[in-house]
Parts: structure tokens; sequence; C-alpha cells
């Protein structure tokens, strides 16, 4: 309920061994945790206070469970000692805040998401960190679930970390529960606040395609590279970079000479992973710089990476193949950073399409065509799809390409024309994702999208191309029409971004689509406004165009460009 009637938790049978360091213990004191000692506290309620429409502050709300591994929680000051009211004011980085639960690590809170007077609750929101109580000490994690799914991880933070906001999607849950972990390095000084937690409720579920106010908008800078949601929701860009479930990442930059790229592997705190490759760094090369007969440079290196379930990274790109060819070119790497020779030979593999496709000018004599691995992304079964560009030498013509490899890097000859097939005649504003199934979800552009508009391709997971197609515009016919990314919901629902091109008084304006079709295909129409979502035009500027969509473990969609805004489901 939205008014603050305190119900005192009440603890259910359990010993308090009320005998470690008082309220008053400095942080420099003995550390009163010593041999891991803690004092456990558990309440389990029956009868549960209902959320009524707008505004509701958790902290007044009772949990339906609650646990705690250092006396009782506490309700609007800190987790203090052992005994119950021990705390002080919540305080984080040196804010105080009147609301919210002092805990300490591990702790859970769970609340039923029940609303009353046709309330439907859509969003929870809190600042957590760990209080200042403790000075720099204590390392948690803090965690939210929906009905069992995890919505939100803030990975480790210390006494040194700044506050982070949590802001998750709860439209259509039963059960919010909130939880702290000791960070991996057992409970000492882990004293943790939720602050200020709010539950917002109303008698209607947002829109489909609304935008999310409760989130600011930010401003993106540089060129994207890799885009990457990570656990607490907020969006990575730059550079070529894989995060390990641990939160290390590894960053792929390419060197000047020639081909060469490195892979540095970064621990939580910024520093290099000396543990990796040698001194943290693994350097691979896909080739080599050099004059082609056409007079231009190819350059080669790497463009994307993936990391592998089992902690494998697999990076494409460019290269320069044993043959002398311009490949698609893969490596994969060891955990530790050493190439997995498991993988292709020696750890890379080296696709020529141009044998592969044949000659199709019979009556000329056959020349190789430029190949660039461009994306890639995990396929079933554990194999690797790799989207690719197709130089044409004969014609001047690039085309899409899509391979698949098996695990061991040979072709899957399972997929397409024996592991690999062209899939656009032009790499317009072509993308690509996988579906559960394994199926390939390609969209595509054109020179003439004007006319038709683009085209979203159903490639069957096993066997040629010739699956299920349609052709829609990102906005009004006659608009020139481009596509960015593709992205499928957890209900199947497809999210495809990308931009219109119009003409008004002469000049060029752009705008912004994000549009969402059904699993077979057909427009959305619950969805914005008829399946599409528009944001405002610009003259003379592409930058508002959605380059990447991301979807929330909570439904959100992310659509990452110009700047990055957060839409509901």
């Amino acid at each position: 309920m939205s008014k603050p009637s305190v119900a005192p938790f009440v603890a259910l049978t359990l010993p308090m061994l009320l005998l470690a360091c008082s309220q008053g213990a400095s942080p420099d004191q003995t550390d009163p945790y010593a041999g891991g000692q803690s004092y456990p506290w558990e309440q389990v309620n029956l009868a549960t206070q209902a959320l009524t429409p707008g505004t509701n502050t958790l902290q007044y709300e009772t949990p339906t469970y609650a646990r705690n591994s250092w006396g009782p929680i506490e309700r609007n000051t800190s987790n203090g000692e052992q005994k119950a009211g021990d705390g002080k004011p919540l305080t984080l980085n040196g804010r105080t805040y009147t609301q919210g639960y002092g805990v300490h690590a591990g702790s859970e809170l769970k609340f039923s998401l029940k609303g009353t007077n046709g309330a439907s609750c859509n969003n929870f929101t809190a600042e957590v960190g760990v209080d200042d109580e403790v000075g720099s000490r204590g390392s948690v994690v803090f965690q939210v679930y929906g009905d069992g799914i995890k919505l939100y991880d803030s990975g480790v933070m210390t006494g040194t970390s700044a506050t982070k906001r949590v802001n998750v999607g709860v439209v259509g849950r039963q059960e919010l529960r909130l939880v702290v972990t000791d960070g991996g390095n057992g409970i000492s000084y882990d004293h943790a606040d939720w602050a200020d937690p709010k539950v917002e409720c109303a008698t209607q579920k947002p829109k489909a395609g609304s935008l999310d106010t409760s989130w600011a908008p930010v401003v993106t800078s540089g060129p994207l590279g890799t885009v990457l949601l990570e656990p607490d929701l907020n969006v990575l860009t730059g550079e070529i970079i894989a995060r390990q479930p641990d939160g290390r990442r590894l960053v792929v930059t390419n060197l000047p000479d020639g081909g060469k790229f490195e892979v540095r592997r970064y621990n939580l705190d910024g520093s290099l992973d000396a543990s990796y490759g040698q001194g943290g760094k693994a350097t691979t090369d896909f080739g080599a710089v050099r004059d082609s007969p056409y007079a231009y440079d190819e350059s080669y290196g790497a463009n994307d990476a993936v990391l592998q379930p089992d902690g494998k990274l697999i990076v494409v790109g460019k290269g320069l193949g044993p043959s002398g060819s311009t490949d698609l070119a893969l490596a994969r790497y060891n955990p530790n950073g050493s190439l997995d020779p498991s993988f292709g030979s020696g750890g890379r593999v080296f696709t020529d399409i141009t044998p592969l496709a044949g000659n199709p000018y019979p009556d000329r004599p056959p020349v190789d065509s430029a190949e660039a691995a461009v994306e890639v992304q995990l396929g079933p079964k554990g194999t690797i799809l790799v989207y690719g560009s197709r130089d044409h030498i004969y014609n001047t013509r690039v085309s899409g390409t899509l391979a698949r490899y098996q695990a061991n890097g040979s072709l899957d000859t399972t997929f397409l024309n024996g592991g690999w097939g062209d899939v656009s005649n032009y790499v317009y504003g072509l993308s690509f994702t996988i579906e559960p199934d394994g199926d390939v979800l390609n969209v595509r552009g054109g020179p003439y999208t004007y006319i038709f508009g683009v085209t979203l391709d159903r490639i069957p997971a096993v066997g040629q191309l010739g699956g299920e197609s349609v052709q829609f515009f990102m906005g009004a016919e006659g608009d020139s029409n481009q596509a960015g990314d593709i992205a499928v919901q957890a209900d199947g629902k497809i999210l495809v971004s990308g931009y219109t091109m119009s003409y008004e008084g002469g000049a060029p304006f752009y705008t912004a689509v994000l549009v969402r079709l059904n699993p077979d295909l057909t427009l959305d129409t619950s969805f914005g406004e008829g399946g599409r979502v528009r944001l405002v035009s610009e003259v003379n500027s592409t930058d508002r165009t959605i380059q990447r969509v991301l979807i929330q473990p909570d439904g959100k969609i992310v659509a990452v460009g110009e700047t990055i805004l957060r839409f509901w489901p």
C-alpha cells in the first residue's frame, strides 16, 4: 500500500547469539566476523498487504519471506549489528536515505506483487550499495528476481563503489525477490542497503512500444563498436568486447602491422589479467596488408568476437588465407588465452568461398572474390554462425554471405549450400539473429527500398534457403527504407530497427523506426502505431537510426543509436 503503515518484523524460532561487535564498533577495530561466524535471522509471513495504484514505498510493505546473515533486517536504517533496531541512518557515498532496508549478505526479501483496486505493478526501482558505516570494506552483489527469473545483477560492489540505480520491469510478475550475496569472499562487513525501494503500479499496463520515461536517455559518443547489455542493465559500447560471467572483459584491438590483432583480458578493477596469454595479452595474425591486383589495399584483422559458454573466445574477421586469397577468418582461444588447437588448423580457420561457389562466368578465367567475416553468433549444438561480405571482382557487386561452422571449425554441411550461402545480393542494412529452434532470421535492404521496402527471411536451421519471407516498409511507402538490427523477444516476437528517409522542401529527412512482427512474420499491430514506433526526424542526419536492439531480462526493449532509449515490450 502507498501509505506508511509500518508492520514490524517478527522473528520465528531463531537463536540470536548476541556477543559480537557492538553498534559503535569502528571499521578499524578487529574484524567481528572472524572465523566466518554469522547470526542468522529469518521471518515468514502468511498474510501480506496488497499494492495500490501509484507509487508503493516498499519498506512499508510486508515481505512474505525475509532472511539475513547478521541479525534482523532493519527498516529505514542500516543493518547495524546483531540486535534489532541497532542500525544507523541508511547512507551511501555520503547521501543519507530516509527509506529502505538495511541488510547483510546473504540476505533475501520476497514481496507479493498482487495489486488491489485494479492495480497492475509495472516497475521496481531502488538505489543500492554498501553502507558507509563499514567504510571501504565489504563486497556484495545485489540481485533482483521476478517469478524466479533474474532481472538484475549489480556485479560485485564494495565500500568504494559508486551507488547504482536499479530499474526493472515487473509487468505480469507475481513475486519480487531481492537478494544480496557475499561477492565470493565471505560476509565480513557486508552491510548492504536497498535505499528508496519503490514499486510503481497502475490500473493499465504500459502500452507496447511506449517510451519508458523512468529511464533517462543516454547519449552515446564515437563509433558504437560492440554493444553489450550488462547484467546491471547498463549498455557497454566501443571496440570489440566480450564479457565473461565473472565480469572480466576481453577486448580485441587491431594492431597497425597488417592483420595482427591483440586480445587483452581485464580484471574488474581495470588492470590487465596477467594469467591470460602473455602478461594479459594474446596476439594473432589474420594476414598482412598487401596491394591487390585491383590497385587498392586490403587490410586484414578482427571485426567481431563472441564468448562460448565454456569460456572459449571466438574472433572473426578478414584474413589472408594459405592460398593467398582474402577469406573469412576465424580464431578460437582457450580460457587461458592460448589458441585452441582443436579448432581448424592450430586454432585458426580460413574459408575461401570462391572455389565453393564455382566460377559464375565459365567463359572467363576464375578470379578470387574478396571475403570478410563481419559478425559472429553462437548457433545450436555448438555451431558458430558467421555473417560476411563477398566482393565479386567481375561485376563489382558485394553479397551478404552466411556460413555455419561446427565446433571443430569445419563447415556445417547441413546448413544452406554445404555450410554457406549468399543471403543477399547487396549488403545494405543486412543483419541476422538466431531463433531458439536454430532457424536464422535475416533482414536485408537493397538499392530500391523505396519501392520494395526491406525483406525478412527465415532460413531453416537445416536445409536450403527458401523458408518464410516477408517484405515490409519501415515507414511510408515511397520513402527510402533501411534496416539496422534484428532481435527476438522471449515470446518469439521479432524486432527490426532502421530508419526511413523522405524529402521535405528538398532536404532529406531521416526518421528512426522500430518495427515489431509476430512469430508468423505478420506486423504486430499492438506495438506502437500499427506495428511501428517512430522517433523524431532530423534533417541531413542518419544518426537517429537505431543501430542495435537489445532485450532486457525483464522484457524491456533497449534501442541503441545516437541515444540509448528503453521501450515497454
